[in-house]
């Protein structure tokens, strides 16, 4: 493969770069709550709720605990865990 005569080292404070993925959108309203979850409890997050027969069950389960784990990240929780019901519901465990 040939050189390309516009390739140039440039400082790594110059560089330009795409980033990756969207801008979140989590409720505020859900980081709130989140924020004020004590240890040892549990919030079951009903609006968020998924149907189990549903042919894209997983993927939606996927996109949805993504959404609650930035959710926890923006609430600052160190330590969760998102558990599903079998109806459906995600749980957040503290």
């Amino acid at each position: 493969m040939p050189a390309n005569t516009d390739d140039e080292f440039i400082s790594a404070s110059e560089i330009e770069f795409v980033r990756r993925g969207r801008t979140s959108s989590v409720d505020p309203a859900l980081i709130e709550k989140l924020s004020r979850l004590p240890k040892g409890k549990a919030y079951a997050i009903k609006a968020l709720a998924l149907d189990p027969t549903d042919p894209d069950y997983k993927t939606n389960k996927n996109r949805v605990s993504a959404t609650i784990r930035s959710a926890c990240k923006s609430a600052g929780l160190p330590d969760y865990s998102v558990r599903w019901s079998p109806a459906g519901v995600p749980q957040v465990v503290r």
